[in-house]
């Protein structure tokens, strides 16, 4: 059985598909991780590897989960659309069964994860950690200190927001825990600014 089929089966958690096509269920180690949909991939999404380089010299890769926890399973050959495009680019993929930053730590252990500014407002929302509850512990902190376990952090990326105005960490109204704090590094604005989003993308070739 081909490993991308043993993903869909899920006999394995994940694989890689390098630049030349070649699969590998063997993964990297502390991998610098951009995780998207990728739909499509875009020069913001380049710029952010490349700024993300810059802080953290790691072999850089592409992730794609087949999972999603808002929407159905990845079909087939729409993953393969997607890989196709990374791949000719010269990027490497991971592609995943794992949806949550949770679920992606116990994957790749020690991963520097890529994220921007509305990923990391979804990664600190308790909605989507149901199965994290304790008492007297929150979600978000249950779901950070596994991530933190795995020995895994982020380099996160602002957006420009719909006033045409950079947001960063700085503007968001929750704070870190201070324990997790040093798991985040923030790219400024005169290391990465990207207008383009994948949405508006898609919108103009509708």
């Amino acid at each position: 059985m081909k490993s991308i089929d043993r993903l869909y089966a899920e006999e394995i958690g994940a694989l890689v598909i390098s630049p030349d096509g070649r699969v590998d269920e063997n993964l990297p180690s502390h991998p610098l991780i951009l995780s998207g949909s990728f739909n499509p991939l875009h020069d913001g999404h380049r710029a952010m590897i490349e700024a993300a380089s810059q802080v953290v010299d790691r072999p850089a890769f592409c992730e794609i989960s087949i999972e999603n926890v808002d929407k159905p399973v990845l079909p087939r050959p729409e993953l393969d659309r997607r890989a196709a495009q990374i791949t000719a680019s010269g990027n490497s993929l991971i592609v995943t069964s794992a949806p949550r930053f949770t679920e992606k730590s116990s994957l790749v252990p020690g991963a520097t994860f890529v994220i921007g500014f509305d990923t990391y407002i979804r990664l600190m929302d308790d909605r989507y950690y149901p199965d994290h509850v304790t008492e007297g512990v929150s979600a978000v902190e249950n779901s950070l200190d596994l991530i933190h376990e795995n020995g895994c952090r982020f380099v996160v990326a602002g957006r420009v927001d719909d006033h045409s105005q950079f947001r960063g960490l700085h503007d968001i109204e929750f704070e870190v825990p201070q324990r997790f704090r040093s798991m985040f590094t923030e790219l400024s604005e005169s290391e990465f600014r990207s207008d383009l989003s994948s949405t508006q993308i898609r919108n103009s070739l509708n």
